[in-house]
């Protein structure tokens, strides 16, 4: 009998859900300097980051996940993947 394959987290899924709760698209993250705010990253966690640059420089849509931007996590420093952001509370 073949097994039926496990639902992955679908990013694309997790952003139109994102969108219809009032997160904004990756088009309109705040630049380098503008504050820090909170994001959704590809792989679904929510963290409070700021933009490295005094651009945007994004990675389109692929199989692998919808169109995303590179920031940094306020508390660790690492690169996230946003799918996402709004303004942290």
């Amino acid at each position: 009998m073949k097994h039926s394959v496990p639902k992955r987290r679908d990013p694309y899924a997790m952003l139109e859900k994102a969108l219809e709760d009032g997160w904004q698209t990756v088009d309109t993250i705040p630049l380098k300097g503008e504050g820090q705010f909170l994001v959704m990253t590809l792989s679904g966690l929510i963290k409070l980051s700021h933009n490295r640059r005094h651009y945007r420089r994004f990675k389109d849509a692929d199989g692998y996940g919808p169109m995303r931007i590179s920031v940094n996590a306020v508390v660790s420093g690492n690169y996230l993947a946003a799918i996402a952001w709004k303004r942290a509370p």
